[in-house]
């Protein structure tokens, strides 16, 4: 269920009117609902809201209830991700496919014991039971019946196809088979799990040795398993580059078990450049497409983030193999910023629009067309571009962009709201009526768009001279 923009907006008023502990009872209601497969309520709608205004309550949360399915995705939750685009990278899994891989566990023959497993284990938690037995089974039966699944679709390409599309293409089958893979190692995850606390933003030296006996441990079960111990390590770390850390922990040790998992622990520098010149690549491919500024920026200071730390890390050890990969990624990255400039720069443009001279301002030179109704998105663009521009030194710099085409574009951006500012209070003292409150609403959210660029000194004496223009006789 889809709400439009006019009922998003009366929702959000009404929940914001809820007490704190009624917008707490509704959050555990929804997500009751929604865990019972409930239709009616847009319940990702009610819940994002809800937890927004919460959490600017700063209330806590309430507990989600356990359930056989969050206690089993639970035991891989280190290796999830919001979203995956493109080919798939080794130890992520996107959030998406648990829906579809449960509803297969839960429904295909060659994974009836799985089932039955879940459904007791659900019957323990519900009646408050010690279910750890109950839970080492759902795990035992889900390795054998995820198993015989990738098994069949491995060794006949028609039960493959039947499969995929059953879960809804071959991308959740590729997250099917690697959760298959994790399962073997459950209990060196759940170890891992108790040495690092999620969203830790740094480790200590006992923490690091803990890490390296259980990666050692995790080896000789299976190479994989030992790479897979330093790449869940990374979805535990407050920023993923950190684990970066551990890899040449790891790579200065002189232990001859630790010099033979060489290949294994490689694998996380591997993942995090691999990651990183993906977050490239992906700006590149959105220098080519039309402006979400909002949506650029956000990714635009991860990536430098991104950048950033693995730069620190490589820098510690003189690393300059990985650090010129990084430069390398920063210059993908630059490239696009500049086209994100230019594209902030003819977002702006469209939020000032001109007419030639005449009229009211009996003048011959273009002037501020304010009697143009301009859809709102242009101007909620134009603030979003501003706001890009408005960071583009900072994050050009950090970029290692040449920033002499960047400050050209800012000046100029900067030059022209001023122009059209000032041309526009010179159309409010010389129109009347209904035309000059148009002129004066064009000002208002010219002004509101200028604020990241324009100092406020400046904004406040535009204000100051619109309001004398909007008297004047």
């Amino acid at each position: 269920m889809t709400l439009s923009a006019e009922k998003r907006e009366q929702l959000s008023s009404f929940l914001g009117e809820l007490s704190n502990a009624a917008a707490l009872k509704l959050f555990a209601g929804l997500e009751a609902d929604r865990a019972r497969g409930g239709k009616a309520l847009p319940h990702g709608a009610l819940l994002d809201d809800l937890r927004g205004q919460l959490l600017a309550r700063g209330e806590i949360l309430p507990s989600r209830k356990h359930d056989a399915k969050r206690l089993f995705f639970t035991s891989v939750e280190d290796f999830l991700v919001g979203a995956r685009h493109g080919r798939k990278i080794r130890g992520r899994i996107a959030r998406s496919s648990l829906d579809p891989i449960w509803r297969v566990m839960m429904t295909d023959k060659a994974a009836s014991d799985v089932a039955f497993a879940a459904a007791a284990l659900d019957d323990a938690l519900r009646a408050g039971n010690d279910c750890g037995a109950l839970e080492r089974g759902l795990f035992i039966a889900a390795e054998a019946g995820l198993g015989r699944l990738c098994e069949k679709a491995k060794a006949d390409a028609h039960a493959r196809a039947d499969l995929a599309g059953r879960l809804g293409g071959e991308a959740v089958l590729d997250d099917m088979e690697e959760i298959r893979r994790l399962l073997t190692g459950i209990d060196f995850f759940n170890q891992l799990q108790a040495i690092v606390p999620t969203g830790s933003p740094s480790l200590t030296e006992e923490q690091l040795y803990e890490i390296r006996s259980l990666f050692l441990a995790a080896h000789e079960r299976s190479k994989d398993l030992g790479a897979y111990i330093l790449l869940a390590l990374k979805g535990r770390l407050e920023k993923p580059w950190r684990a970066l850390g551990v890899y040449y922990h790891l790579a200065r040790s002189a232990d001859e078990r630790v010099l033979a998992a060489k290949d294994a622990a490689s694998a996380l520098p591997e993942i995090l450049f691999e990651e990183f010149e993906t977050l490239a690549r992906a700006l590149e491919r959105d220098g080519a497409r039309a402006l979400d500024a909002e949506a650029v920026m956000l990714r635009l200071r991860y990536f430098a983030d991104y950048a950033d730390g693995l730069a620190r890390q490589a820098t510690k050890i003189g690393d300059n193999v990985f650090l010129n990969r990084v430069e390398a990624g920063r210059d993908v990255a630059g490239e696009a910023f500049d086209r994100f400039a230019e594209q902030a720069l003819v977002a702006l443009r469209k939020v000032m629009p001109v007419r030639a001279g005449g009229g009211s301002s009996h003048l011959m030179s273009q002037r501020p067309d304010y009697r143009q109704v301009l859809a709102p998105i242009l101007f909620d663009q134009g603030l979003d571009a501003a706001r890009l521009l408005g960071e583009a030194p900072t994050l050009a710099g950090r970029l290692g962009v040449e920033p002499d085409f960047v400050s050209s574009i800012v000046e100029e951006v900067r030059d022209k709201l001023q122009v059209f500012a000032k041309d526009l209070i010179v159309e409010i003292r010389a129109a009347e009526g209904d035309e000059r409150k148009a002129a004066r609403r064009m000002l208002d959210h010219i002004l509101h768009i200028a604020a990241p660029l324009l100092d406020s000194d400046d904004i406040g004496l535009l204000r100051d001279r619109a309001a004398a223009a909007a008297v004047a006789v």
